[in-house]
C-alpha cells in the first residue's frame, strides 16, 4: 500500500495485523492447545483420536507461536509510527520551538 505522507512523499507500509487481533489469535490459539492436550491427557481414546488430537494441539501452538509473534511486530510498528510522528512534529516548528541542532 502506498500513502502520501504529510511531506508530500509517498511512503511505503504493508500492515500485518494489529496488537489486538494478534493477541486474540495468540490466546484463541493457547486455549485450543490446553484444551487439546488436556483431552489427550485425561481420557482414553482410540489411538487414531489421540493423533488427531495431538495434531490439533500442535497446529494450536503454531497459532499462538505466530499470534505472540505479529504482536511484538505490532508492538515495535506503533512504537515506531509514534516516534516517526513526533519527528515530524518537531521538525515542523519554527522559531523559539525549533529543533535545536546537536553541538558535540
Amino acid at each position: 500500500m502506498h500513502t502520501d505522507g504529510p511531506s508530500g512523499k509517498n511512503t511505503s507500509h504493508t500492515r500485518s495485523l494489529s496488537l489486538r487481533s494478534a493477541l486474540a489469535i495468540a490466546v484463541l490459539g493457547a486455549a485450543i492447545a490446553i484444551g487439546a492436550t488436556l483431552l489427550v491427557l485425561r481420557n482414553q481414546y482410540a489411538t487414531a483420536t489421540e493423533a488427531a488430537l495431538a495434531a490439533v494441539a500442535l497446529v494450536a501452538f503454531g497459532f499462538t507461536t505466530y499470534g505472540l509473534l505479529q504482536a511484538v511486530l505490532a508492538f515495535i510498528d506503533t512504537a515506531g509510527e509514534r516516534r516517526r510522528h513526533e519527528r515530524e512534529v518537531t521538525e515542523r516548528r519554527r522559531g523559539d520551538r525549533a529543533r535545536q541542532s546537536r553541538q558535540g
